[in-house]
């Protein structure tokens, strides 16, 4: 439901498994609903869906992505943000590092959020912002060579540009989020801050 300054109050699927979309579906229908009706009966509900690669291959068939349009409407539901930080698997196995992969030096990544993204501008009411989180870029250990740091730093501008055609193409405000953490190759503000300095140093006369 939505707050007061642009704030939302969302039922997250990332804490249920769930790595194909009749998974995904099947908590949206039976836990994300139940708790709709105690806290917001009445009003629109917002939802943060949590989507692996899988699943979002799968969602993003025209038919699937038709049906579960049709049932937000339906149950007065509507997706704001989408949890695209775990690749794969996130609940049952171990997990630690290998959350964080494959990580922005990759096209999987790239092709993964992008993905993500045209879901996502399908399923954004309009007036409404919209986001993908995503890994800090890597995994610290993970980054070894400068060659790398220049891929994360390449890659990640290729979603920049997906994300700019996506909103033209949609009329949706749309952005990535992401999100630093201990260990990873954005952990600090300094680091992170830093980071975007050098992008920004890449791309001088780009205003994204």
């Amino acid at each position: 439901m939505k707050l007061k300054h642009g704030l939302h109050l969302a039922y997250c699927t990332n804490i249920h498994r769930g790595e194909t979309w009749a998974e995904t579906f099947e908590t949206l229908r039976v836990h994300t609903l139940a708790v709709r009706d105690q806290v917001s009966p009445n009003q629109p509900y917002a939802i943060g869906l949590r989507l692996g690669e899988l699943t979002a291959r799968e969602l993003s068939d025209p038919a699937v992505l038709l049906q579960f349009q049709r049932w937000l409407d339906r149950e007065n539901c509507y997706v704001f943000t989408i949890n695209g930080f775990p690749y794969g698997r996130f609940h049952g196995d171990r997990v630690k590092e290998q959350v964080y992969a494959p990580d922005w030096t990759t096209d999987a990544r790239v092709e993964y959020t992008n993905r993500l993204f045209d879901l996502l501008s399908q399923l954004v009411p309009s007036g409404i912002a919209g986001s993908v989180s995503t890994v800090p870029l890597s995994f610290k250990p993970f980054i070894t060579t400068q060659e790398q740091v220049q891929a994360l730093g390449r890659q990640l501008w290729r979603t920049v540009e997906h994300i700019a055609k996506v909103s033209e193409k949609s009329g949706r405000d749309l952005h990535l989020g992401l999100e630093p953490e201990p260990l990873c190759y954005l952990e600090t503000t300094a680091e992170t801050v830093s980071f975007f300095e050098t992008l920004r140093q890449d791309h001088p006369n780009d205003p994204r």
